[in-house]
């Protein structure tokens, strides 16, 4: 069971959605829409409106659209991930070349058949790092999870949602001045993508031709305009008088869709693709007679599809039910956005700013390795009170023993007896006291990895075993060796010197130097593979108590 969160920040509106996915079964909790006003930027809005609620809802995955952001296509042989990082981070560093700005970046691959060849298409998601900062300024208190272009997360919500008919079908989200397209068949993605449109200039182009304020104009077009005018129908005086200085504005948009198609061809390298429906959503979806218009124009079957009537409402605050009644189909993207915040098995393309990543990544990395950290620590505590314990009490019984087998050395046959037992508890008290070298040489290392460990390395494994001493050149002897192995990661300093630098300071600490530590270390994809093999005991005095002693 997920709850997501996902926030649309429109031209005209900006729109917040909270839902439950629970096995499929997906409920809304929370829904709000709110008005921009003029002159304020849609960001600002969502971060006033949604920032000061009382309850604060979970993080926000946070829509993108329209020239702020850049989707490519590129072609690539199928190899390993780190292989495919290295190839993304050159595409990256190369366009951030070009414009001169660092780039934040997502990409996944794309389900398409392989018909001209065996490459795999990669979806690549970018925009400008200073921007993505900007706007999450802008929201201020209102917590973000991360950044989804709207096409995607169309077609999250059609995968949840959707009827996932086998036909080829593009899903257009019309805004206020984008387009937010997708393309699928059944269940896969094709093609993705958003445009600009000359949509928010029809407010103020109305207005100035009848006179009135762009405002008012918005209001008449709501109330009046009937796209299927555009296709030759008949319309009644207002409708007529509204329709026609707007149609311009509504006449390339049919277009603009069916090449979509082409250029899915193009760039996802597909020769057999024709478009068999067309789903239209969005605030624009509900304009009279669009269906009709974009049909007309188009030669296929276009519908208007929400899917708000797909979702459990149940749940929703009787409030909150009105503004979601009144955006029915314009609040497909921001449940969409929802969606991909709640569910990790639908497409993911997830784009945030370097350092709010790394942020991100450190904090989940970290909670691991406080609870390990606090198991390891709390295990080593009790092992060595219980071992320290018993072997007291064992030494205790072992030199009583040897008391009576002096007094007994007359009765030969007795004194054979209690000879046996007293090497059997001799033999417990050196077990005892391996154990005590296991975990001696454990605690040393902890603490030295917590005194002195870089902070661009991490720990992922720790053990400590017996091995054979003629290895570390103790013949004759089992000494303790314990194992660390982790990974580095490059960021100021590169993590395979300071990986040197740590492993040189740990042996000039110790007495045998070069012959009580071995290292690996070995990259992979952007970090660093590594571990440490260190015998940090040797074999005490024959004349001492103590089997081990510290370097």
């Amino acid at each position: 069971m997920s709850l997501g969160t996902g926030l649309d920040a429109g031209h005209h509106k900006v729109r917040l959605a909270q839902l439950r996915n629970k096995k499929g079964e997906i409920s809304l909790q929370r829904y709000y829409s709110e008005t921009v006003e003029g002159g304020e930027a849609p960001m600002e809005a969502a971060g006033g409106a949604f920032g000061r609620l009382s309850k604060k809802p979970t993080p926000a995955r946070v829509g993108l659209t329209g020239s702020d952001l850049m989707m490519r296509y590129l072609p690539v042989p199928p190899v390993e991930d780190w292989r495919l990082e290295r190839l993304m981070d050159f595409e990256v560093r190369e366009l951030e070349s070009r414009s001169g700005s660092p780039l934040a970046t997502s990409f996944n691959l794309l389900p398409v058949p392989k018909e001209l060849d065996e490459d795999d298409t990669i979806l690549l998601g970018l925009v400008r790092e200073d921007l993505l900062e900007e706007w999450m300024g802008l929201l201020d208190k209102l917590p973000v999870q991360g950044f989804t272009p709207n096409a995607i997360a169309l077609y999250n919500a059609y995968l949840a949602l959707g009827d996932h008919e086998a036909s080829v079908t593009l899903l257009a989200n019309v805004g206020a001045t984008t387009l937010d397209l997708c393309l699928v068949r059944g269940t896969d993605l094709y093609f993705a993508r958003s445009v600009t449109t000359g949509l928010d200039k029809r407010d103020a182009s109305l207005g100035q031709r009848l006179g009135v304020s762009p405002q008012r104009a918005q209001s008449l077009i709501h109330k009046h305009m009937d796209l299927r005018g555009g296709i030759g129908q008949r319309l009644e005086t207002d409708p007529d008088r509204v329709t026609r200085p707007v149609l311009p504005f509504y006449d390339p948009l049919p277009t603009l869709l069916s090449s979509v198609v082409t250029l899915c061809k193009a760039q996802a390298r597909l020769q057999d693709l024709s478009l068999d429906r067309v789903l239209l959503t969005g605030g624009g979806a509900k304009a009279k007679g669009i269906t009709e218009f974009f049909q007309e124009r188009m030669r296929v079957p276009v519908s208007v599809w929400n899917p708000v009537e797909m979702v459990d409402l149940s749940a929703l605050p009787p409030e909150q039910a009105d503004p979601l009644e009144e955006d029915g189909p314009a609040a497909s993207v921001a449940l969409g956005l929802a969606l991909s915040a709640a569910d990790a098995d639908l497409y993911a393309l997830e784009i945030l700013p370097k350092a709010a990543r790394k942020r991100r990544e450190f904090q989940e990395r970290g909670i691991f390795a406080v609870i390990a950290a606090a198991l390891v620590i709390a295990f080593l505590a009790f092992d060595f009170f219980v071992t320290s314990s018993q072997a007291t009490d064992l030494a205790a019984d072992a030199r009583r023993l040897r008391i009576q087998v002096d007094k007994a050395s007359k009765a030969d046959a007795e004194a054979r007896g209690l000879l046996e037992e007293v090497q059997r508890k001799t033999g417990i008290v050196q077990e005892l006291q391996t154990r005590r070298a296991l975990q001696q040489s454990a605690w040393e290392m902890y603490e030295t990895l917590l005194a002195a460990l870089p902070d661009n390395l991490w720990v992922e494994s720790f053990a400590v075993e017996l091995q054979e001493g003629k290895d570390w050149g103790l013949a004759g002897v089992s000494v303790p060796v314990v194992t660390v192995g982790g990974r580095g990661q490059d960021a100021s300093r590169p993590a395979r010197t300071v990986f040197n630098r740590f492993v040189a300071d740990l042996k000039s600490q110790l007495p045998r130097g070069e012959d009580s530590i071995r290292e690996t270390a070995k990259p992979r994809g952007r970090d660093l593979e590594w571990s440490i093999s260190a015998q940090l005991l040797v074999q005490a005095d024959p004349d001492s108590d103590e089997e081990y002693e510290d370097e």
